[in-house]
């Protein structure tokens, strides 16, 4: 699932608990680069940080019984220092990430980008216009219409983000201006006396 959902992005299988896949990811994790786990709480992210320390320096607990769901545990962010060189910041669960800017939008949804560049319109939404490429793309089964939703969704975010931060700028600079004018009638105000 997770290589479907991103095919551009490198995807390890790896379990604290039997050491599958450890040692991979502790490959990937080489001196001066950084690895953050992060998902929701009871995941097993604690669990998987001791597996690639070699020792338990985190506190775990085993899943409940009842539901068989991960138990929250961890309740503040380390930084680890890894026995191959990296390191690894283990912290508690999050619901929800958010991008920071739209640097690697394109980048993960490689080959989005890739058929939406062959759409007749440059502006092109993938919805109602003739000569969408990613709507021939799905219509031919070459790619997840989730996954389009998912890039339409993110852009979307995106494109909200950005509207804050305008919004925000503008009223930083309507507010710089109004300080200026305020400046400047009070020398001329001081002038004429």
């Amino acid at each position: 699932m997770a290589r479907a959902a991103a095919p551009a992005a490198a995807v390890e299988v790896a379990s604290g608990l039997t050491g599958e896949g450890v040692a991979a990811l502790a490959a990937r994790l080489s001196p001066g680069r950084t690895g953050v786990l992060v998902g929701p709480s009871g995941a097993g992210k604690s669990t998987l940080t001791n597996a690639l320390l070699g020792r338990a320096a985190q506190r775990t607990a085993p899943v409940r019984a009842s539901d068989e769901r991960g138990v929250h545990t961890t309740s503040g962010r380390e930084l680890f220092p890894l026995p191959g060189g990296g390191a690894l910041v283990d912290g508690p669960g999050i619901r929800e990430l958010r991008l920071w800017d739209a640097s690697g939008l394109d980048a993960t949804f490689e080959d989005l980008s890739a058929l939406a560049a062959r759409c007749r319109f440059r502006d092109c939404s993938h919805g109602a216009e003739p000569g969408c490429a990613v709507r021939e793309a799905i219509a031919g089964g070459r790619i997840d219409p989730a996954r389009v939703e998912s890039h339409r969704k993110l852009a979307l975010e995106l494109a909200r983000q950005a509207k804050r931060r305008e919004g925000g700028a503008a009223r930083a600079e309507r507010e710089r201006w109004k300080a200026v004018s305020k400046e400047l009638r009070r020398l001329s105000r001081e002038r004429r006396r």
